[in-house]
């Protein structure tokens, strides 16, 4: 099978994951605002606070999985039980930071069911991503789609029909926990079946190496989910220690996370494309660098020339997006869309930047990324959200991602080799600022009208510019016929 099909197959299935996720996430998202209103801010809290709890759960071991079990398939058995006997002791430790942190806490009976609940459904979220984790190394994602699909399925229709029916939160965040049992039995059923069976005893001393070697990938991890999580927990915490009381602190969480949910939702197809090309990057930088920066700039450059005009659109049309999903409470989240819509367009750019820096035994720069990244984020943080509440963080967020890719590049540019930024930057920015101005000085029109016509005008424009070379064309021609 050809690179070009091996990795459009992956991208596919990792994409029907994706979408089957973030879909279903923005999904319940949309009903629990509308019937739970502020509760929904206690929901995202809860969620939010659990991720950074549960950082030390990750600890890279996906990462790790997919490096290591790749181009050497006969570990798999015992490096999937030392991978779940980690998971095991580390999701344990995460349990009792969060006894902590209600025990120390006067939140309230009904926030601090939700923070334990929630931090149960992670722990075994990320048992089950042992599992994911093998399935992407073995390139059999289309595994992870059949199971997330029942999963995702289960959890949503469940949820919603509850709210339907008027349960409240409480019994939400109960279907999300068994969801997540779910999950994880169907992930062992799948890969125990049909890839490889886990050995029945850990080996303690690999694992010990195992965790030791996996360090660097657990930094990273620990710097982006911080990213991801941190800013929700700061608005939380600045609105009560200021004193605005819970319900103002649920309400600026909701309009905060509302918007990230759906940049997110956008933000995941790079991650896709990361996942599925990680093993083949892998393989292929050990052969031929030459045809791994090929494969790099291509890349960057489609991703690049999909991810501007979402960006552009967003920041254009972020009220009326906002206004159509979300409930009129909850309109003020347009303001932070606006400032987190270019984080779409700059995560696209640096698709597959991390896959490439590990693949050639520089994963220590990833980590570097991600440190400024997260600390810049944390600075801002602390320095806009007192004044500027949710917008403060989405600024953050967003200047946040400028630093993670642009370091990113430059680190690859210097370790191994470069790209033509030029060719990725410069005709889709002429052609999305063309759009912008095309949705600007036309009459107020429909969402779904605006939408038509930015499509147009961009593709139309790109395609006049040249976007698409020769080159280009017969690559995406290769890939639309399934082989190389």
């Amino acid at each position: 099978m050809g690179l070009a099909r091996n990795v459009a197959k992956n991208t596919i299935a990792m994409g029907s994951v994706q979408l089957a996720s973030q879909l279903s996430t923005f999904i319940l998202s949309v009903f629990l605002q509308l019937y739970l209103g502020n509760s929904y801010g206690i929901y995202s809290y809860a969620f939010s606070l659990a991720s950074l709890i549960f950082i030390i759960s990750d600890f890279g071991l996906n990462f790790q999985t997919v490096i290591d079990v790749a181009p050497n398939r006969e570990i798999a058995p015992q490096y999937l039980t030392n991978t779940i006997f980690l998971r095991i002791i580390l999701g344990t430790i995460g349990m009792g930071v969060t006894f902590v942190v209600i025990a120390v806490s006067n939140l309230g009976y009904e926030t601090n069911l939700a923070i334990l609940i929630i931090a149960l459904s992670t722990a075994f979220n990320w048992i089950s991503q042992s599992f994911t984790a093998m399935l992407s190394a073995f390139e059999q994602m289309h595994y992870i789609m059949y199971t997330t699909l029942v999963e995702r399925c289960f959890t949503t229709s469940v949820a919603i029909a509850a709210l339907f029916l008027g349960y409240r939160l409480e019994f939400v965040i109960i279907i999300v926990l068994l969801g997540s049992i779910l999950n994880v039995f169907l992930s062992w059923a799948v890969t125990s079946k049909y890839i490889v069976k886990a050995n029945k005893k850990p080996d303690v001393k690999q694992s010990m190496r195992q965790l030791k070697t996996a360090l660097p990938y657990a930094a990273a991890g620990v710097l982006n989910t911080s990213m991801y999580s941190l800013n929700a927990v700061i608005i939380w915490n600045v609105v009560l220690w200021t004193g605005g009381g819970s319900v103002y602190a649920a309400h600026d969480t909701a309009l905060y996370n509302l918007s990230f949910n759906v940049i997110v939702a956008l933000i995941t197809i790079p991650t896709v494309l990361m996942t599925a090309l990680m093993p083949a990057i892998s393989r292929l930088y050990r052969t031929s660098s030459d045809l791994t920066r090929l494969t790099q700039q291509k890349v960057m450059k489609y991703m690049f020339a999909l991810g501007i005009p979402l960006s552009v659109g967003g920041v254009i049309l972020a009220k009326d997006i906002i206004s159509l999903i979300y409930s009129p409470e909850f309109i003020d989240s347009y303001q932070v869309f606006e400032v987190l819509a270019p984080v779409i367009a700059i995560s696209y750019f640096g698709t597959g930047l991390g896959g490439v820096l590990a693949s050639a035994g520089l994963v220590h720069y990833n980590t570097l990324s991600a440190a400024i990244g997260a600390g810049v984020n944390a600075i801002l943080c602390c320095a806009l959200v007192p004044f500027f509440g949710a917008i403060g963080a989405a600024a953050a967020f967003t200047i946040s991602y400028v630093a993670i890719v642009v370091s990113g590049e430059r680190f690859m540019a210097k370790k191994i080799f470069s790209v033509d930024v030029r060719d990725i930057l410069v005709k889709p920015i002429i052609s999305a600022m063309i759009m912008g101005i095309v949705l600007l000085i036309l009459p107020h029109m429909s969402l779904i009208i605006s939408l038509l016509v930015g499509v147009i005008s961009y593709f139309g424009v790109f395609l006049i510019l040249g976007g698409l070379n020769k080159e280009d064309r017969e690559i995406l021609k290769r890939v639309m016929k399934k082989g190389v």
